[in-house]
């Protein structure tokens, strides 16, 4: 992405040329008449330099600027070209990548399966978004990431009832549900963080995706779940796609309280609660695939490249 702004000897723009809308979210006709320091102030200075440059939407874009003279009346020409280019949003997906798995495992430190855990939950939730959604790569890498911090709010509840290799009782299952409440309160101190420090590196679908699945990822289609007891399409469908891909790793392995179940028994646990629990939709297309449940060649712990 590259443009060409033209200012007179007051920093105004008078013309601007090439890509502006992508670049900087206005379109030519919408730049001439602005001042140039609402995009950044060294705009006027003539040189090479590297700069965060504002947008319309208010974030950033990290662009190279080759600001000129022109003739003898002040009039500057300034060409920006973005650094990251084309991989502009993969910078911003990778950034969300690496902190939303780290902030996965803080939240669950201890827990001897939880990269194994993280590496099949991004595997289920890619193929789902891919087969049974038909989201774009991106879309498909958004939700991925999303997927990881589903659980990211059992950073507040002790490891003793988390580790504990016994069914809860009635009052450390109810302090365990907070955590999808918690989880959502996390996820907002950091977002306003990754906004106000580092906004050219926010990605906001992603993060819109991650509070909802990290809030209502055990939500049930007929609205007995919880934190908020939503119902049916009114469960937002990212965490209706991470509810039923973190079952099916919950009870396809081994657990503290519980041994891994067989095919035959997860198959007909998910047929049981397709219209009560599950989006029955997704839960008919994760029984059409069934060969496909334990079909793993990754064992690189969650550190093989996560996005072609």
């Amino acid at each position: 992405m590259a443009a060409e702004l033209w200012m007179d000897a007051k920093g105004v723009i008078e013309r601007a040329d090439g890509d502006t809308e992508s670049l900087l979210g206005f379109r030519n006709k919408e730049l001439a008449g602005l001042p140039i320091a609402l995009l950044h102030p060294r705009l006027t200075e003539p040189g090479l330099h590297t700069l965060w440059i504002r947008r319309r939407d208010g974030l950033a874009v990290l662009a190279h600027a080759v600001v000129k003279r022109e003739g003898a009346f002040g009039v500057c020409r300034a060409y920006l070209e973005d650094v990251f280019g084309d991989e502009a949003e993969r910078a911003r997906l990778a950034f969300q990548y690496a902190l939303f798995r780290g902030l996965a495992f803080a939240a669950e430190y201890g827990d001897p399966d939880l990269l194994d855990h993280l590496r099949r939950v991004g595997r289920y939730t890619s193929w789902m978004a891919r087969g049974a959604l038909g989201l774009s790569e991106e879309d498909v890498a958004r939700l991925t990431v999303a997927a990881y911090v589903h659980d990211v709010g059992k950073s507040a509840i002790p490891r003793e009832i988390l580790y504990k290799p016994a069914p809860l009782n009635e009052e450390e299952y109810a302090l365990v549900k907070t955590h999808t409440d918690k989880g959502f309160a996390v996820l907002q101190e950091v977002e306003r963080h990754v906004k106000r420090q580092a906004p050219w590196l926010y990605d906001v679908l992603t993060w819109r995706w991650a509070k909802d699945v990290a809030r209502y990822h055990h939500e049930n289609w007929n609205g007995s779940g919880y934190p908020a007891g939503l119902a049916g399409e009114g469960i937002p469908l990212v965490a209706r796609v991470v509810k039923v891909v973190d079952v099916l790793d919950a009870l396809l392995h081994a657990r503290p309280y519980k041994s891994a179940w067989s095919n035959a028994d997860v198959r007909r646990e998910i047929e049981a609660k397709a219209e009560t629990e599950f989006d029955p939709k997704l839960a008919t297309w994760l029984l059409a695939h069934e060969a496909e449940w334990t079909h793993d060649s990754d064992d690189s712990g969650g550190d093989a490249p996560w996005w072609p």
